[in-house]
């Protein structure tokens, strides 16, 4: 089935904690690639994270949001004193009362709270929040890839219009291939009676079956069967295959501009390029498929 690599679920979760929040958003993008914005207490898990997400998608941008609302009774963290710190702002204190005279330097325990790194924060054990941020990640990259199915079932239906397109044109040129090598004869030999020469008709015949060889497009729509029944095919398999249908995107075109470089009438010059109009429409939603 295709997943379309454009996608976006969010969901939250209440602990014992707090509440928890996560959104993720993903677009279209060679390889994966993953970007995190989480709590403090979730670096630690931020390889697991990873890991987890490439369970799930193969390709494109994925930008996850975790966010931590904390309980106002949640006891997550141990608070204590730099000791050595304060001792140093009471022994400069000191040192300075006694060198100024008239001025009250005396700290009170307000200041002293505010002085950077004079309260040690120490995360105690977050293992069971980084479970409930893991778990909801989960269950949002679930959501995700299910939006990436539905969105990759419009792409499908999508492809496959502009594929009908292809073929219907194929069958008009493979259909007319005889009347256009008899038109060729014709106007070969409309153009020897205007210039009124006699030809021989050996010579003829040598002239004509080359100029008809370098027109021949029989081989060419034979290779366009051959991509657009393998496109039919990996269309429907269960795995990424946005690469794979890329690289059939190339070869269509490849063959549909040699159609277009061979063209000895109207007609397959017109069809090479309703294929070629159709393949590049093709090409930019496959640009979207995982």
């Amino acid at each position: 089935m295709l997943k379309s690599m454009t996608a976006f679920a969010s969901g939250d979760v209440q602990t014992e904690f707090g509440r928890f929040t996560c959104e993720i958003r993903s677009v279209n993008q060679r390889f994966l690639d993953i970007t995190l914005r989480q709590p403090d207490f979730l670096r630690k898990a931020e390889g697991e994270i990873r890991k987890l997400v490439g369970k799930y998608i193969s390709r494109g941008k994925v930008e996850i949001f975790i966010k931590y609302y904390p309980n106002p009774d949640a006891d997550i963290e141990d608070l204590s004193v730099n000791m050595p710190l304060l001792n140093q702002l009471l022994e400069c204190s000191s040192e300075i009362q006694n060198k100024v005279i008239n001025i009250n330097t005396d700290f009170n325990t307000m200041d002293l709270l505010k002085w950077p790194q004079i309260i040690i924060q120490t995360p105690k054990n977050t293992a069971k929040m980084e479970q409930s941020a893991i778990e909801l990640i989960e269950d949002v990259v679930k959501s995700l890839v299910e939006a990436r199915i539905r969105e990759g079932e419009s792409l499908k239906a999508v492809l496959l219009e502009k594929l009908d397109t292809i073929i219907e044109t194929r069958n008009i040129v493979e259909k007319h291939i005889p009347e256009i090598q008899q038109s060729l004869k014709e106007r070969l030999l409309a153009k020897l009676d205007e210039m009124k020469i006699d030809c021989n008709e050996e010579r003829f015949e040598q002239e004509l079956a080359l100029l008809l060889q370098k027109s021949d497009i029989i081989e060419e729509t034979d290779r366009l069967n051959t991509h657009i029944q393998e496109i039919q095919r990996v269309i429907d398999l269960d795995e990424p295959v946005g690469r794979r249908l890329d690289f059939l995107i190339q070869e269509l075109h490849r063959e549909a501009n040699t159609i277009g470089s061979k063209s000895a009438t109207v007609l397959t010059s017109q069809s090479s390029i309703d294929m070629k109009v159709a393949i590049e429409q093709m090409r930019e939603q496959i640009q979207n498929i995982e």
